[in-house]
């Protein structure tokens, strides 16, 4: 039994009232947030794209999103326009897009999660050897946000606008043959050969595209912080990234989402009244794993549909 559309329109109505609303009643602290919270859910949605649909767990997207925040960074620090910042943005995402799929395409399990996890440090080192381009551990500065979003409320609408966009394109890759694909792939890769599909061909097409929101999110990120390092690009970010779509929920929407708002309120605000915040988060994350593998998402999902078989 599926949930009514009207239910499921009047919750996305709701949803889209508050993120406009937020400004107005949060204060500019609180938005700062949800601003990092619609960044770290888009990332942590590049990962959950190949995790919930292909079953490959990536533990290095970091280092694809920070070839994005790098292309805007280098070509701002050259006074060059926002076209042409998203212009190198965009081939320096897509080449190390393309470097990943290219040596991830015939792997998969832990295999899979281990090359990535090299490409992540990889593209760490890079950045903190190439000091004349990169900036090194003192990064780059002089980054400037579009003029039409400078201030820290246009800003977060902008975010808010992104994600919701990216959103919906996540959403019609899940449900597209392609996704239907990759699903068939994560089930029984020889089956999917069998039947005359390039298991290789659509794990190198599932790595690229989900390298696309992976720049993007590097993208908001850096514009966000007007300013880019090494750490974008680290394993603690990567890893953060997969928590947060273990926390929401493995092949949900909205999980990566509910995932962000978890970790980003266990780094930022409970830091503020816990010293060690990060042990509080991991019993958090152990709790979920434990009595909810689903993730929050994907338990309240299985949760609601019994309720309504026993109502039925």
């Amino acid at each position: 039994m599926s949930v009514p559309r009207w239910t499921t329109a009047a919750l996305a109505a709701a949803g889209i009232a508050a993120v406009v609303a937020a400004p107005y009643v949060l204060p500019s602290f609180a938005v700062y947030l949800l601003t990092l919270t619609f960044i770290a859910a888009l990332l942590a949605g590049s990962v959950n794209l190949l995790a919930g649909l292909a079953g490959l767990v990536s533990i290095g997207h970091a280092g694809i999103a920070a070839a994005g925040a790098y292309g805007v960074g280098w070509a701002a620090a050259h006074d060059l326009g926002i076209a042409a910042q998203l212009a190198v943005a965009a081939a320096l995402t897509l080449a190390v897009s393309v470097v990943y799929a290219l040596t991830t395409m015939r792997t998969a399990g832990i295999v899979f999660l281990m090359i990535t996890l090299a490409l992540g440090m990889t593209v760490f080192g890079l950045a903190l050897k190439l000091s004349s381009v990169t900036g090194g551990q003192n990064g780059l500065t002089g980054i400037g946000r579009p003029q039409a979003v400078d201030a820290w409320w246009q800003f977060y609408f902008f975010t808010a606008a992104v994600f919701g966009l990216c959103l919906l394109a996540l959403g019609v890759v899940s449900r597209s043959p392609f996704g239907l694909v990759l699903r068939g792939i994560r089930e029984s890769p020889s089956r999917m050969t069998s039947l005359g599909y390039s298991v290789t061909t659509a794990k190198f097409v599932a790595v690229v595209v989900s390298g696309a929101f992976a720049g993007c999110a590097g993208v908001l990120l850096v514009w966000n912080s007007e300013f880019m390092s090494p750490s974008v690009a680290s394993f603690p970010r990567s890893a953060l990234a997969v928590v947060t779509v273990i926390l929401g929920g493995t092949g949900t929407l909205l999980g990566p989402l509910v995932g962000a708002g978890i970790v980003v309120a266990g780094e930022y605000w409970l830091s503020s009244y816990v010293e060690r915040w990060q042990t509080v988060l991991g019993a958090v994350f152990i709790l979920v794993v434990l009595f909810a593998p689903r993730g929050v998402v994907g338990t309240t999902a299985a949760w609601a549909r019994r309720s309504r078989k026993e109502g039925s």
